[in-house]
């Protein structure tokens, strides 16, 4: 499998597998897939209905069984699951040998216990015991996703020997940078290739080795370990125990799916779903389930919303006063919901998370963003009014509401984020149901508060 494929190309590639995959010709296909990578396998993949999907995958395991185990690793958890099921146990073991074991792991840890247990049995001891340390580890840590199978020389290796040693070791995965440990195994010290290329070959890796080592611990949060290779620039950050021994590095490629998956998970927390969904895509209660707790919390904050209105209505018999009701409400939950994401993204990327000094800037740019954004939409909408009702009373309670609700928003979607991150609880899940609850409530509170002190000169 080899030359990368445009977005077109893949297109054709899919309709050119569907095509032969429901024929069976499987010697065409075979020669199809030895010609393309298998990201791009992967990609047409999604092109195939489960059926002929699982004729390539097996047929990719028979006659490519080096690279097979890559195509299944490129496609989301959610399509590869399915798959998976449709495979014996010796199967998937056989597409996992070639694999390193932090690809491993991420195969097997979407697995059903019992068929989890079958593929385990069927491992090489070794292997089985690299996967059973790393499942040891709490899921999306630095230990559970990290790479294994890393370089390492000792303090006195000399420069020249050092660079024949990474030439009989170079199927080792990416050797981006040459670890230097102690006589322990602890990780001393480290070297790009371009500055051991550099060195001459007579002295020692101790005595040119930079000592300034920035890692990250077996129980790190994997979210933290791509912080660390984006702050510094890393291809890879070594991962230590608790004394410093080098266990394993989390590479690039895994720096990049971390930042994706981040990403992915917190973008469906803050509309209350989870990935799951993806998963249990044939199980409508099971992904009803998975929804129903936060809509629920909107429903109770909409109701409220409502007892709250009708309340007012009582108070105010004049119609007319509805038909802005929306605008506040909406105009709020819109503002909260933009001030949320970027403060819960902020947050997640430590931007705006280390020190009081960087919230306090955060809070004060929305505070002035929201005065640009309230001024210029309450100057429209009291126009819009005025133009209504011909009340320069009422194009005052308008737009003073408008205003004040979007401020009021501004400050929810900053502040609440920010408190239940203080709290220990998880921004990007509790922050949505509740920013938009709380601008409803605050708006419709702030619009007919305003109605109501000011209802002679309304009525008028």
């Amino acid at each position: 499998m080899r030359a990368a494929m445009s977005t077109q190309r893949v297109e054709i590639l899919g309709d050119t597998m569907r095509r032969l995959a429901r024929r069976g010709a499987r010697r065409n296909l075979s020669r199809v897939l030895s010609k393309v990578r298998p990201g791009d396998v992967s990609a047409a993949l999604r092109k195939l209905v489960p059926t002929e999907q699982l004729f390539v995958v097996r047929l990719a395991l028979e006659d490519y069984p080096d690279s097979a185990g890559e195509v299944l690793l490129e496609l989301e958890p959610g399509e590869r699951r399915p798959l998976l099921e449709e495979l014996t146990p010796s199967e998937i073991a056989g597409l996992l040998a070639p694999l390193a074991v932090d690809d491993s792991v991420e195969i097997v840890d979407g697995l059903e216990d019992e068929l989890r247990e079958a593929v385990m049995a069927l491992l090489d001891r070794p292997d089985r015991d690299e996967l059973q340390t790393q499942f040891a580890y709490e899921e999306d840590t630095a230990g559970r996703i990290m790479n294994t199978e890393f370089f390492s020389l000792p303090e006195d290796t000399p420069v020249g020997d050092a660079i024949a040693k990474i030439r009989e070791h170079g199927e080792v995965e990416m050797i981006f940078y040459l670890y230097v440990v102690d006589p322990e195994g602890r990780l001393a010290g480290v070297l790009s290739l371009r500055e051991l290329l550099l060195s001459v070959p007579s002295r020692t890796l101790g005595e040119i080795m930079n000592r300034g080592l920035v890692t990250a611990h077996t129980d790190t949060d994997q979210e933290e370990v791509a912080r660390l290779a984006s702050r510094y620039d890393f291809l890879a950050v070594p991962v230590v125990d608790d004394r410093r021994r080098l266990l394993g590095l989390v590479t690039v490629d895994d720096v990049i799916d971390i930042v994706q998956e981040e990403a992915e998970e917190d973008f469906y927390k803050m509309v209350g779903t989870s990935d799951d969904e993806l998963l249990y895509r044939e199980r409508s209660w099971r992904v009803a389930g998975i929804r129903l707790p936060w809509l629920l919390v909107n429903l109770i904050g909409l109701t409220l919303t409502g007892v709250l209105m009708k309340q007012f209505q009582l108070r105010l018999n004049e119609a007319f006063l509805l038909a802005f009701a929306p605008v506040v409400m909406g105009m709020g939950g819109n503002i909260g919901s933009q001030t949320m994401t970027l403060t819960v993204r902020g947050l997640a990327t430590g931007r705006i998370g280390e020190g009081g000094g960087r919230m306090r800037r955060f809070l004060m740019q929305q505070i002035r963003i929201g005065l640009v954004v309230g001024l210029v939409c309450s100057a429209v909408a009291a126009g819009v009014a005025a133009f209504l009702e011909q009340n320069p009373a009422y194009s005052a309670v308008v737009a003073s509401s408008l205003f004040l609700a979007i401020m009021l928003a501004s400050l929810i979607g900053s502040l609440l984020p920010m408190a239940f991150e203080r709290m220990g609880i998880d921004p990007a899940v509790a922050s949505g149901p509740m920013v938009t609850t709380s601008s409803d409530i605050t708006g419709i509170l702030v619009y007919f508060g305003l109605a109501t002190l000011m209802i002679d000169w309304l009525v008028r």
